[in-house]
């Protein structure tokens, strides 16, 4: 595949091009957010790096069951509990690569990452990636190792190096922490998603023995920004594990359907239940889209 570069300003970098690890297909690392400025409150002026395949859009790998490649095992996809909306930023991105608004990073271009938070896999998985890729762009920052973010789903699987940067993304509901356990007994700090629908909940009675709730959350007071926090940097550093209420609906709406779907889909797999897609939901799609 031929990618014809813009020589103008380029509005992100490409990081690093080639087969997933979790599957072998094409994928690419795109940082954004290098040369602009953010207006997202919670995590303020972050870099952030979409991992997304070169060969096909996100919204039709995902209706299609095809975005391991980028997005590994994780339970999110399937239920579309994810809090990324892919018409927002991974959409807008796939189709600026294939115009060639992105070039390729070049000796030189660590200075736009330097002194700067920075985000692994702001959509996608960073175990896609080589290990070394997110080594090196996390020197760039130039703070010790401690101004980035990073989260996996795949940390069962992963390179087990990823826990220095990256922290164990596990999901619980009232009753059921397995994920978490498993990953403490692995060696990862943890990032976990604690979902209810009792509206009266005090959040505070559901942490864990080392956890603390995410400060840059409404639950958690908003007492800082993820640009200055740094406490998701996996075992990088020595501090406490997060949980973070769920936080996949929007709250313009006021609609919570994606937090029933998720309390839903953890009693499932609490109680050993189906809780993945059909297969005939994807064999649907295909009838009504061909491609």
């Amino acid at each position: 595949m031929i990618i014809e570069q813009n020589k103008n300003k380029p509005i992100g970098l490409i990081l690093w091009q080639g087969k997933s690890l979790i599957d072998n297909s094409p994928v690419v690392v795109i940082a954004t957010g290098i040369f602009g400025k953010s207006e997202n409150r919670k995590t303020g002026q972050v870099v952030q790096t979409y991992i997304l395949k070169t060969d096909m859009d996100p919204i039709v790998s995902r209706r299609l069951g095809l975005d391991k490649s980028n997005c590994g095992d994780c339970k999110h996809k399937e239920k579309q509990t994810c809090y990324v909306n892919l018409c927002h930023g991974p959409l807008p991105i796939f189709k600026a690569f294939h115009n060639g608004s992105y070039r390729e990073f070049v000796s030189g271009d660590e200075q736009y990452f330097a002194n700067k938070s920075i985000r692994l896999g702001s959509f996608g998985d960073p175990a896609a990636v080589p290990f070394e890729v997110w080594e090196k762009l996390c020197s760039f920052s130039g703070k010790k190792f401690k101004n980035f973010v990073g989260y996996t789903h795949q940390w069962k699987t992963c390179d087990q190096r990823l826990s220095n940067f990256c922290m164990a993304s596990v999901d619980s509901i009232d009753n059921y922490s397995k994920e978490y356990e498993l990953a403490k007994e692995m060696g990862w700090r943890t990032f976990r998603v604690y979902g209810t629908l009792d509206k009266d909940v005090n959040f505070s009675d559901k942490l864990n023995k080392n956890e603390i709730i995410c400060p840059a959350s409404e639950q958690g007071g908003k007492k800082t920004i993820c640009e200055n926090c740094g406490l998701c940097s996996g075992n990088n550093i020595k501090a406490k594990d997060i949980m973070i209420p769920f936080h996949g609906d929007s709250p313009a709406t006021g609609s919570n359907w994606k937090l029933r779907s998720y309390v839903k889909m953890m009693q499932a797999i609490k109680n050993k239940k189906q809780w993945r897609i059909k297969k005939y939901a994807i064999q649907n799609f295909k009838k009504h889209c061909p491609f």
